[in-house]
């Protein structure tokens, strides 16, 4: 594996950041409230059911022009850099071994923070702009 020149290296934090705003601003007008919706309950869902439950969730209402499909989506791109998987699936998280599940769920998690922020700030707060 080559190594960055220490030039191009970011905090993971400052990757996400860039990656998310990026992500939700694409998000088209059809889907974006019920996909704002989806992505402020992420983190929640995520501590509370885990990596793989959510995955299982996300995969099971996705379809075409989906917002489930958009958020799975979003998250396995934000992920791709630091797991190197295209897309998160239950069937790639079911072969993977215990640490590893560990680690992407960690990140899973800190991804979906940095998707929720972004929202928050781009689309807005469910009860509008705070003073």
């Amino acid at each position: 594996m080559d190594r960055l020149p220490v030039d191009d290296v970011q905090p993971r934090a400052a990757q996400f950041l860039q990656t998310a705003q990026e992500l939700v601003d694409q998000v088209e007008a059809c889907v974006r409230a019920e996909y704002a919706s989806l992505v402020r309950g992420l983190p929640a869902l995520l501590h509370q059911s885990g990596l793989f439950q959510t995955v299982a969730y996300l995969e099971s209402r996705a379809g075409r022009a989906s917002a489930h499909s958009l958020v799975l989506t979003h998250l396995s791109k934000l992920l791709r850099a630091f797991t190197g998987m295209e897309q998160i699936t239950t069937t790639k998280l079911a072969k993977m071994k215990l640490h590893e599940v560990v680690v992407v769920s960690r990140l899973a998690l800190e991804a979906a923070t940095w998707l929720k922020r972004m929202v928050e700030i781009l689309v807005g707060d469910e009860e509008g702009a705070h003073a």
